[in-house]
């Protein structure tokens, strides 16, 4: 199966300066292998922490990740 976490990076845009910003990456749970990762999608982890537990909690497919995201930020 699979499993969602929260990845935190420190971004720099040239307009913005630098940021933390908040990802998802979906991992084959038996090898511990990065499936997918989606960056900079929000600007509170709690938020992310919240999308990532739906995730887990429902057993979401990889392939609905990006609309998954989509959805949460729209």
């Amino acid at each position: 199966m699979f499993i969602y976490k929260v990845v935190e990076e420190n971004l720099r845009n040239s307009e913005l300066g630098s940021y933390i910003a908040y990802g998802i990456s979906v991992y084959l749970r038996a090898t511990n292998v990065i499936l997918i990762s989606i960056s900079d999608i929000f600007l509170d982890r709690n938020k992310a922490e919240k999308l990532v537990e739906l995730c887990n909690k429902n057993g979401l497919e990889p392939i609905h990740l990006r609309e998954v995201v989509e959805d949460a930020i729209g």
